[in-house]
């Protein structure tokens, strides 16, 4: 009797489970990078796909966040790193005062990558972006790798940017 009762309980709870990994295993593609066409220092366009084709990381931050200032050293070295192999770096600023602070900072950093303007729909499009930094991972086919809400080393990004690099 207790048997049954057990076979009835693990039966179904062993088909929901085939079911679940089943559906995650099932290669469903990673979302589609929304494209966005926002201005840079000069005021002059700058569209995700500008750069179809490569190996893409958007970072959005401020000026004012800690752990964004933080961060923004190691993605210059993977920038420089990385760009002959069709790799960029792409900053998306939510700053208020961009034209004030923006070359003042780019210049004391030693920023080597586009930095953008952000926009209400740019942040919308990725997701409603509230925490800063924000990154996210995009692969030559366009398609979303990895996010990273909070801030992330170049320790940890720098072997998917490998792995990503070498899918053609």
């Amino acid at each position: 009797m207790q048997r049954n009762i057990l076979k009835s309980i693990i039966t179904p709870l062993f088909l929901a489970a085939a079911v679940v990994l089943t559906a995650c295993s099932s290669g469903a593609e990673a979302p589609k990078a929304p494209n966005f066409t926002l201005l840079n220092l000069e005021d002059k366009p700058v569209r995700l796909s500008d750069f179809s084709g490569q190996v893409v990381f958007i970072n959005f931050f401020a000026t004012y966040c800690p752990p964004c200032r933080l961060e923004l050293p190691d993605f210059v070295r993977l920038q420089e790193r990385y760009r002959d192999k069709g790799f960029v770096v792409l900053g998306i600023s939510v700053d208020q005062d961009w034209e004030k602070v923006m070359p003042f900072f780019i210049k004391a950093l030693e920023i080597n990558f586009p930095v953008l303007r952000a926009t209400p729909e740019v942040l919308k499009d990725y997701g409603d972006i509230f925490a800063l930094p924000t990154s996210f991972l995009i692969g030559r086919d366009g398609r979303i790798i990895k996010e990273f809400k909070g801030m992330v080393t170049e320790s940890e990004i720098e072997p998917l940017i490998i792995a990503a690099l070498s899918k053609k």
